[in-house]
């Protein structure tokens, strides 16, 4: 047999001798348990009770810093939640104003569309059908961002929502009457963008007043 083929059987018997790397960690674990356990047997009973206060006092310990850091963990996802309802919040804000403004600012061009359908009324000529669509296409979207009429025509006069600019005596309405609007108001999302303008019935009674 040559010596390199020597060798090779020889590093195998050896291998083949040696424990696993498994059986040699199994093996020194038990080692380590059986040397805690001779420690442990030689302790008096005092040095037990010492032990187990010290393990108590590092467990008590343990669980005061995960709490605190639970609580501290709890409190800034509150803080984070908070602040992200604050932002959505004020992002909604801010759009809303400008909502509000351009709107407002879009309602004389309804009041102008209004009149011109008032000047074509009886007519059925295509600037009569481009007028009346293109006002009510520009209603539509205007009323789907929020915008409501209010139309007092008829109603009991209402200072929160309505704007006297005249007074009439009649006898045909109650005192205090709306019986023409010169400008239509508005409400944006329920709350007042513009007043409507109006001139308001008074009884013979009280026209000195």
């Amino acid at each position: 047999m040559s010596d390199d083929k020597k060798g090779r059987k020889e590093e195998v018997e050896k291998e083949a001798a040696a424990p696993a790397g498994g059986e040699k960690e199994a093996r020194g674990e038990a080692e380590g348990s059986e040397k805690r356990r001779k420690e442990l047997h030689h302790l008096t009973k005092k040095d037990l009770e010492e032990m187990v206060i010290a393990l108590e006092g590092r467990l008590e310990e343990a669980e005061r810093r995960a709490k605190e850091y639970l609580d501290d963990a709890q409190r800034q996802k509150a803080e984070l939640e908070n602040y992200r309802k604050r932002m959505i919040k004020e992002q909604s804000r801010i759009i809303e104003t400008a909502n509000r403004s351009l709107i407002a600012g879009l309602l004389p061009v309804v009041d102008n569309l209004e009149k011109a359908l008032e000047s074509c009324e009886g007519r059925e000529d295509a600037l009569a059908r481009g007028v009346a669509m293109v006002y009510e296409q520009l209603m539509e979207v205007l009323k789907k961002e929020g915008l409501e009429e209010v139309n007092p025509h008829g109603h009991p006069f209402d200072p929160e929502e309505c704007e006297a600019v005249m007074a009439v005596v009649s006898d045909d309405h109650e005192d205090e009457t709306v019986v023409e609007v010169h400008q239509k108001g508005y409400r944006y999302k329920g709350s007042l963008l513009r007043p409507a303008r109006a001139t308001v019935s008074k009884c013979e009674t009280d026209s000195d007043l």
